[in-house]
């Protein structure tokens, strides 16, 4: 299982709307994914047609109140997807937290209480650098962050991976960052100078696949679907998939020959050519026709 937090402490970077649609597209690709949603504002849960204001329990109770997570999970509208879902309540988490014994890594031990089991749990933390934020992180094996295309996401950059790296030192937990462009429009010479100076943040650590600036997924947000249910043909919907086959393709990261055909399923066989570099592409996809050297 992978533990993947979307952070950023930026509002409006695509933080919400990637941790949705990386969820349903990984979930299109047959991993069985729980998004959790912890951002008091509940837009994870909205925006899988749960109305935060309906809820009587979610992660709120998970953190404060050491309540099973396995109990407040709901299906969502898309196979492979499931929720734990949020609202405000949860802003009253961080008073709580604060004083409270094992404050930063509550959510790591109910996830490791959970009887259900799951490929990617895929964390929407708050737009914000506190004790939620921190939990997400504890949680997690890896961290995404979106960086959208201007002058003020980067500025927060610095910011960003200084908190990371507190993380890492009062636990011991290091967490893999890998950063991921948004709200792109290649045309525009602005643009990108952002993109060169997230890949001198990230180094190594950039995602290939940048998502572009689409109006249909704001438009998939407002009815309560992500991007691969409302339209899967739209660019929006091509990026996040692309995203997708992009994650799961860092599970070959082992020796070639453990890697199972179930590895990969749905991943065309150009995807893996674009992705993994110098290897034998026979020897992940075994249906491939032709034996070929990347």
């Amino acid at each position: 299982m992978r533990t993947i937090s979307i952070i950023n402490q930026k509002g409006g970077c695509g933080k919400t709307t990637t941790a949705i649609n990386l969820s349903a597209s990984l979930a299109k690709l047959s991993r069985r994914v729980l998004l959790i949603d912890l951002d008091p504002q509940g837009h994870a849960s909205l925006g899988l047609n749960l109305k935060p204001e309906d809820l009587t329990k979610g992660m709120t109770e998970v953190l404060t109140q050491a309540a099973c997570l396995d109990d407040m999970i709901c299906e969502s509208i898309c196979p492979n997807l499931d929720l734990a879902p949020a609202n405000i309540t949860l802003s009253s988490a961080e008073p709580l937290l604060a004083s409270a014994s094992q404050k930063e890594q509550r959510l790591l031990s109910a996830i490791e209480a959970m009887r259900r089991s799951y490929h990617y749990i895929i964390i929407d933390s708050p737009p914000s650098l506190g004790m939620l934020t921190f939990n997400a992180l504890r949680a997690s094996d890896e961290a995404i962050v979106p960086v959208d295309m201007s002058f003020f996401s980067l500025h927060g950059l610095a910011k960003l991976i200084e908190i990371i790296d507190v993380v890492s030192r009062h636990t011991g937990h290091d967490v893999a960052v890998w950063a991921l462009a948004t709200m792109v429009n290649s045309r525009m010479r602005f643009s990108q100078e952002i993109l060169g100076e997230i890949q001198r943040h990230f180094v190594d650590r950039t995602f290939k696949t940048m998502i572009r600036n689409n109006v249909k997924l704001r438009e998939a947000a407002s009815h309560g679907l992500p991007i691969t249910e409302f339209d899967p043909h739209a660019k929006g919907a091509v990026d996040y998939m692309a995203l997708a086959q992009e994650v799961i393709l860092q599970e070959v990261a082992v020796p070639i020959g453990a890697v199972a055909e179930k590895t990969l399923p749905g991943i065309p066989e150009i995807e893996a050519q674009k992705f993994l570099g110098p290897i034998l592409i026979e020897e992940i996809l075994p249906d491939s026709s032709k034996r070929s050297v990347l």
